[in-house]
């Protein structure tokens, strides 16, 4: 339904009608719309608007679309005949204009008493501050929203009838979204919605236990609602390496490939697996052509992004960032008390303010950890009869309140490298390549890369100002090392007890 509202008005003032059999063309402000421009922050009184238009659009979406879609926006501009609204990039531009337009329209009219054009530009410092200053409308102010209010443009739900094994709470309703994971989530949305078409592939990762397999089934299920016909096969990589060693070993290699290759999406979770899987390599080479190449769709995840899998054949590297490559990051504070919440919530339980923000703050590294955390917690206390309290998670999960050790600094790490080898810290990063200095910087920059949370380019400016692939190629280097040399293997093993071992703030 895109630019509907708008061309229809455009129409009856011009007089003419629609070209036969020609695709409808947005205004000319949607069109315009489709650059990016300057940054312009939001005025006051733009602010408030938005809340407002934001209060009256929850009677028409469910919360968790606002959330994705509209959260990260902002009025960039109004006058007498247009509204411009501030969005953070072009997939979620084209994704308003495409699904919502409509219906924001429409509340714009019902909230100024006017219809207005509308506009979606991307302006991501706009939407930002946007986000920043527009408060979450609170349940007092909010009108509750429908229970299966959808898009305008959304088909039917149907019940599914696929044969695909999918865990009955992975689902994007239940799936709780923040700064950490909104592109992640709607990107896969978009997949889920329009398959085969804008993301092809579409690569999602992150590390463990931060929502890639939840996203995965979220978006199988929501395809086979909303058109059970359509073939998916939903597995893990090991998986697929099992069974290609089995149909190589029994000899029906083409019933394989007929299986693999004749589906309307592949998903495929902790692809990072292929590594040093030199035929299974191959193998998923032919098998992603022939379904590219046929217009099907590929979903894949890993635990990391597609150029740090060791030993990927280049080619694969290549076909993964094809289409869209998006990354799941540790979830915030706000994100993780939101998680505990809603977790408390499924079981039975409201979780006391002071523990959850306990656990939260005491829990920062994945979501897997923070749910197993309330369901022990909540399990000791139905068991022992005992109300939830900062008592009682003392009591249930010790390990919480012992004195936390920070992460070792790349700092620590440089010193530590420096003493075993017998070399200065300074020389770690200097231009220096003889293998003396150059291999323990490579172990330097291994460990920085396994123990700290610091990207490739962070641990190359610490190093000397190395760029990404200098410490790529490094890292790498050092991980295939550890495989084949023992020397290597003890010098890192070592190393990292040390370091794990060690906390900054004893003296």
């Amino acid at each position: 339904m895109r630019g509907s509202s708008m061309q229809s008005s455009n129409t009856a003032k011009s007089g003419s009608s629609q070209e036969p059999g020609r695709e409808s063309q947005p205004p000319q402000s949607m069109q315009t719309a489709q650059h990016e421009t300057s940054a312009a922050l939001p005025e006051p009184h733009h602010v408030e608007l938005w809340r407002r238009l934001c209060i009256a659009l929850l009677e028409d979406i469910r919360r968790e679309q606002y959330e994705t879609w509209f959260r990260p926006t902002a009025v960039r501009s109004l006058d007498q005949n247009r509204l411009s609204i501030a969005v953070q990039n072009g997939f979620s531009r084209d994704w308003l204009q495409e699904y919502y337009l409509e219906t924001v329209v429409n509340t714009v009219e019902k909230v100024l008493g006017r219809r207005l054009e509308v506009e979606f530009v991307v302006d991501p410092e706009c939407a930002a501050a946007g986000e920043r200053e527009t408060p979450a409308p609170s349940a007092e102010t909010e009108a509750p929203s429908p229970p299966e209010a959808a898009p305008s443009k959304a088909p039917p739900a149907l019940l599914p009838s696929s044969d695909v094994t999918l865990n009955p709470r992975y689902r994007f309703d239940g799936f709780v979204v923040g700064p950490c994971n909104r592109f992640a989530y709607a990107a896969c949305q978009g997949v889920a919605e329009k398959p085969s078409q804008a993301y092809n592939p579409l690569f999602v990762h992150g590390s463990v236990g931060l929502g890639k397999t939840h996203l995965l089934q979220s978006l199988c299920y929501h395809l086979l609602q909303h058109t059970p016909e359509t073939r998916i096969l939903y597995l893990s990589c090991e998986t697929f390496v099992n069974h290609f060693i089995g149909a190589l070993e029994n000899g029906s290699i083409d019933r394989f490939r007929s299986k693999y290759r004749d589906v309307d999406m592949l998903v495929v979770d902790d692809i990072h697996l292929l590594a040093n899987k030199e035929r299974t390599q191959e193998e998923f080479f032919h098998t992603f052509n022939s379904l590219h190449t046929r217009g099907k769709q590929l979903v894949l995840s890993s635990d990391c992004p597609p150029l740090e899998i060791p030993t990927l054949h280049a080619r694969l590297v290549s076909r993964f960032k094809w289409g869209l490559v998006t990354e799941l990051d540790p979830p915030c504070y706000e994100t993780r008390l939101a998680i505990l919440r809603r977790k408390s919530r499924e079981q039975g339980h409201e979780i006391p303010d002071d523990v959850a923000r306990f656990l939260a703050d005491r829990i920062d590294t994945n979501i897997r950890e923070l749910e197993g955390a309330v369901t022990k917690l909540l399990g000791f206390c139905v068991l022992s009869q005992k109300k939830i309290t900062l008592e009682s998670v003392r009591q249930c999960l010790r390990e919480l309140f012992t004195v936390r050790k920070g992460l070792p600094s790349i700092e620590d790490i440089m010193k530590i490298v420096a003493d075993r080898f017998g070399v200065k810290q300074a020389e770690l990063q200097s231009r220096r390549r003889t293998q003396a200095i150059a291999y323990p910087r490579q172990i330097g920059m291994y460990l920085a890369r396994q123990i700290t949370r610091m990207s490739l380019e962070e641990i190359g400016g610490h190093f000397g100002g190395r760029d990404h692939s200098t410490v790529l190629y490094g890292v790498q280097k050092i991980a295939r090392l550890t495989k084949q040399d023992a020397r290597t293997l003890t010098h890192v093993t070592e190393l990292s007890l040390e370091l794990r071992a060690h906390d900054p703030e004893s003296p």
